[in-house]
């Protein structure tokens, strides 16, 4: 068999990712369609090996990236949510006293 042994899931994967990725105004949504990506990718190198396009295991790193990036993608969502905290507590300091930050 050659190709979409999943009748091409990777692509419907893929697609769902940029769609959210479009939509996307928390840090929580950003690091969702990340790993929608990564999780097309996977699928494509399983669709692939599956379909007999590339050789058992090819598959492998795909999925493991996939399965690695859980808790990348919950540390990119701590350090948004910092910055925006960081962002926010600068405002308010620079509306309380703006001579306090002229100086570092």
């Amino acid at each position: 068999m050659s190709g979409g042994s999943y009748n091409y899931l990777y692509e419907h994967i893929e697609s769902a990712a940029e769609t959210v990725i479009q939509y996307s105004n928390t840090p929580e949504r950003k690091a969702f369609a990340a790993h929608l990506r990564l999780v097309a990718k996977a699928m494509h190198e399983i669709e692939w090996v599956d379909s007999c396009d590339h050789a058992p295991g090819r598959e492998i790193e795909a999925i493991r990236a996939c399965l690695d990036n859980a808790g990348g993608a919950q540390a990119a969502i701590l350090c948004e949510a910092l910055k925006r905290a960081a962002v926010a507590a600068r405002e308010l300091l620079e509306a309380i006293d703006p001579l306090s930050l002229e100086g570092g």
